[in-house]
């Protein structure tokens, strides 16, 4: 009797192992070297960046990364579709990170699959904001890939450590080199030059007045020269005269008498003297603004100035401030200075400040952005609040246009708007009689059609039509007669003929449209409801319609207001009733 065999082993499938180990790598190209016959290359971009010239010479230069990232891209079969470098600190805000927001958004378009970095520190420095991104570039199915950090695995536990880690480790070295930076920096303004004896400055441009002097102080240790940099008196001859000399006649003679900011501006462009921040060598109100600022003002005195502002230029209290006695030389004493402080705190009491509100669409001013201009230089009136009212004045007074096109008229801004909207106001009262009103914007728009089109006359249309069949009769005839050139007949017969086709399309294409009395009252109605109710931005949607133009002359001090008047209504409803283009005296 055969005895049954019992949990017999079955014979061992030799593949079963293999095709795991195919499972295993179509689940993850970059497994195995055979896989990059079978599956597509994994598409990547390039990412390299440096912040500073040391980093270069350590190895970490954008070409030297660039060469390691292809290095290991040919390795892993990755088809690197691109490549990004970029020389500003990855602690930075990414608003002022052009390139980097370059890469993301070409990451994102092409959906490639990784971004290749040499750390992580060159990707961002960040904690906060790296991991942010890093994951919802990783919901969109791209991976950030470091060469030179330990790989992360963000569903372990272990690996959401590491990412912790990781990124806060990079953030802390930026901050310990902005600490240190900033360090040395105190201890270099608070330093005095042996030769000159003024104290050293951390760069940037020196205040109107002054110019940077560079001196080589020794060497590195890499054998490189130190350069450190003072301030001396600028001797440039500016309109005959020094160009310190310039600054403190401004500011002892002018700013401490009162002068405002405005006739700051006009003295320096009627005398010649260049605005050196500006491309146009002219001077505006920002710029004598940021000169008369107290911590300018003491470094004017000759005192160094140092930590007055963040690097995002925020005010920091002067308690923050470093402040150092003698530092270079002083243009103005300190009674002078006191002077020109109490003349600022007196004249910002009552200073005009520019109004950016009459430049949106948005802004009450509504006969702004176009509809009101100046009949002297053609720029557009723009809002102007002071403390004595609101105004329209020419847009090139306050703003920077050198000292404008000529003596500022300022046009209050209530009576000005209550004339126009008066004038409205009676042009829709003339507008009474509802089939009067409607026969002239009928005949208004049959007008505006004829003149698109161009025939306002059916017959005139009509006789170029046989003018045109004439010519192609002629030819006709001229070929059946034996006409030489035939290729020439041809070609003319062809343009007659399209001249007709469009003469024929004209003259046969519907009129246009005409309106019944109650659509024509109800928008009458809809008018003047939206002029007394409506939002800035309806408004002069509304003015636009109705208003041409209004126009400032300066030199008459008179406001002209022409309305958008179709001259079929002027002759018909509004005849015999003295109405006319209004002339605004101010």
């Amino acid at each position: 009797m055969a005895t049954p065999i019992l949990n017999t082993p079955q014979p061992h499938n030799d593949n079963s192992k293999s095709i795991l180990d195919l499972l295993e790598r179509l689940a993850d190209p970059q497994k195995g070297q055979g896989m990059t016959a079978m599956c597509a290359p994994t598409r990547a971009i390039a990412w390299a960046r440096v912040s500073t010239d040391e980093q270069n010479e350590r190895g970490l230069s954008i070409p030297e990364q660039l060469r390691e990232i292809r290095q290991y891209a040919k390795s892993k079969g990755i088809e690197i579709v691109a490549e990004f470098t970029e020389a500003v600190s990855a602690y930075q805000h990414r608003a002022k990170r052009a390139e980097f927001e370059r890469m993301i958004k070409r990451a994102r378009a092409e959906r490639v699959a990784m971004i290749l970095v040499h750390d992580f520190s060159r990707f961002s420095r960040d904690s906060v904001g790296a991991k942010v991104l890093v994951r919802e570039l990783r919901g969109a199915g791209i991976k950030v890939v470091s060469l030179n950090d330990p790989e992360i695995d963000p569903e372990t536990v272990a690996g959401v450590y590491m990412e912790a880690i990781t990124f806060a480790k990079n953030e802390a070295y930026s901050r310990e080199v902005a600490f240190h930076t900033r360090k040395g920096c105190r201890a270099n303004v608070q330093t005095r030059d042996p030769e000159t004896g003024w104290c050293y400055k951390n760069g940037g441009q020196p205040p109107w007045g002054y110019r940077s002097l560079r001196l080589e102080r020794g060497q590195d240790k890499r054998g490189r020269p130190i350069i450190k940099s003072v301030w001396e008196l600028d001797e440039t001859i500016i309109a005959g005269r020094p160009a310190h000399e310039w600054v403190r006649h401004c500011l002892v003679e002018q700013v401490a008498s009162g002068a405002s900011l405005a006739e700051l501006r006009d003295y320096c462009n009627r005398n010649g003297i260049p605005a050196r921040r500006h491309k146009s060598k002219l001077w505006g109100l920002t710029t004598w603004n940021a000169i008369l600022q107290p911590s300018v003002i003491l470094q004017f005195c000759g005192y160094g100035v140092w930590n007055a502002r963040t690097k995002e230029g925020r005010k920091h209290p002067p308690c923050d401030w470093v402040i150092v006695p003698n530092a270079h030389p002083a243009l103005i004493t300190e009674d002078e200075a006191r002077a020109i402080l109490s003349a600022r705190c007196r004249a910002q009491a009552t200073a005009s400040i520019p109004s950016n509100r009459g430049r949106s669409l948005s802004s009450d001013y509504v006969l702004s952005g176009g509809l009101f201009q100046c009949a002297r230089c053609g720029a557009n009136m723009i809002g102007f609040r002071t403390s004595s009212g609101e105004y329209y004045v020419c847009g090139s007074q306050p703003y920077r246009r050198g000292m404008g096109c000529g003596p500022g008229v300022y046009v209050p801004r209530r009576a000005v708007e209550t004339e126009v909207c008066q004038g409205m106001s009676k042009l829709l009262s003339m507008c009474a009689d509802p089939d009067g009103f409607t026969r002239q914007v009928n005949t208004e728009l049959r007008r505006l059609w004829e003149d698109s089109t161009g025939y306002a006359d059916n017959n005139k249309a009509r006789k170029e039509i046989e003018q045109i069949e004439t010519k192609i009769g002629n030819i006709r005839r001229a070929i059946e007669e034996g006409l030489a050139d035939a290729q020439w007949a041809n070609s003319r017969l062809r343009e007659l003929s399209a001249e007709r086709d469009v003469l024929a399309a004209a003259l046969n294409a519907p009129g246009p449209p005409q309106l019944d009395s109650g659509t024509v009252m109800t928008y009458r109605r809809q008018t003047e409801k939206l002029m007394q109710c409506g939002q800035p931005a309806e408004r002069k949607r509304l003015l636009r319609a109705w208003v041409q133009e209004i126009k400032l002359e300066p030199e008459t001090l008179e406001v002209k207001i022409s309305y958008r008047l179709p001259e079929a209504v002027m002759k018909g409803v509004v005849a015999g009733a003295g109405f006319e283009p209004a002339t605004f005296g101010l």
